[in-house]
């Protein structure tokens, strides 16, 4: 196989002239250069350069050489400025999953501050449930998962990932319009302890262990009467009078169904946290880095407009 250094060689002593020529372009001693010369002609059985006069001429077969080596040259040069933009992160794929409810309101604007920012790297975005995202992630299927942990800041084990968490995202209790309880600000959960309750069946076990165990907190056991598939479908059975809920407030996202009120919990409020996480081989990648933070200011925004 031909060396490219060679043919570099080559070209720039045909180019100039000469093999002082050529070592002054390159950078090289004149006997390296004639050192180069020698060896691609022992790789490619020709001769090369004819003495004339003080300088070289090129032959037949280094004129053919430098032919396909202005081409071959070019594109190394395009596959050199490539790399070092996927390097930099200013192209290339960046592969995200992220759990429904934060699919539709959290990472939607993350996204589009990413963009503007590289908008030559394509991304691509799935959405899985937390536990599914992670096995995609660690199987290499996916680059940087949004999922949902039962732990807080600092206590993210070490596990293999790099994590990054997002935001504490709290639960509100989600009424009838009708409901006596709708006009407060705050719902102090012991009141709802007669109540029917609705669950989710698509969430993780420890958010719906997080309702659980702030029901107990307030003295009672939810009754569930009945069990949603999502989030939106809880509204649906609230503002129809089946019951009422704890709904993340990510999963409530801009607006909330028109038959139910959504109201903070009093005193100690139940949340789940949501973390970023990806492979410990690409926390480096500049397109990573730079998402997470587009992640963590949308989360930021979000905490802050919903406070």
């Amino acid at each position: 196989m031909l060396d490219v250094r060679r043919l570099k060689v080559l070209k720039a002593v045909v180019d100039t002239g000469s093999v002082a020529g050529a070592a002054a372009a390159l950078n090289f001693s004149p006997s390296a250069v004639s050192q180069h010369v020698t060896a691609l002609e022992r790789e490619t059985g020709c001769l090369l350069l004819e003495r004339a006069g003080r300088g070289v001429r090129p032959t037949e077969a280094a004129l053919l050489l430098c032919e396909h080596a202005s081409r071959v040259l070019a594109t190394v040069h395009e596959a050199e400025e490539a790399l070092a933009a996927l390097r930099s992160g200013q192209i290339g794929r960046l592969r995200l999953a992220a759990f429904p409810t934060a699919g539709s309101s959290l990472v939607p604007g993350a996204l589009a501050a990413f963009q503007l920012v590289h908008p030559k790297v394509h991304l691509d975005l799935t959405v899985h449930e937390p536990e599914e995202a992670v096995i995609k992630l660690r199987a290499g299927a996916i680059d940087l998962a949004i999922t949902v942990e039962p732990y807080g800041p600092g206590g993210a084990p070490d596990d293999g990932l790099l994590r990054w968490h997002l935001l504490a995202d709290p639960f509100r209790v989600v009424l009838p319009r009708k409901h006596p309880l709708a006009g407060r600000r705050s719902v102090d959960l012991a009141l709802l302890a007669g109540d029917r309750w609705i669950n989710v069946s698509s969430s993780p076990d420890y958010c719906q262990q997080a309702v659980d165990d702030a029901c107990v907190r307030a003295g009672f056991q939810p009754t569930y009467a009945l069990e949603a598939d999502e989030y939106p479908t809880v509204e649906g059975f609230v503002a129809a009078g089946l019951g009422v809920a704890l709904v993340p407030q990510l999963a409530l996202g801009t607006s909330v169904h028109m038959g139910v009120v959504a109201r903070h919990v009093k005193g100690d409020q139940p949340v789940r946290q949501v973390w970023a996480a990806t492979r410990l081989a690409l926390s480096g990648q500049p397109a990573v880095q730079a998402m997470v933070e587009c992640l963590r200011q949308a989360a930021a925004g979000f905490a802050a407009e919903r406070a």
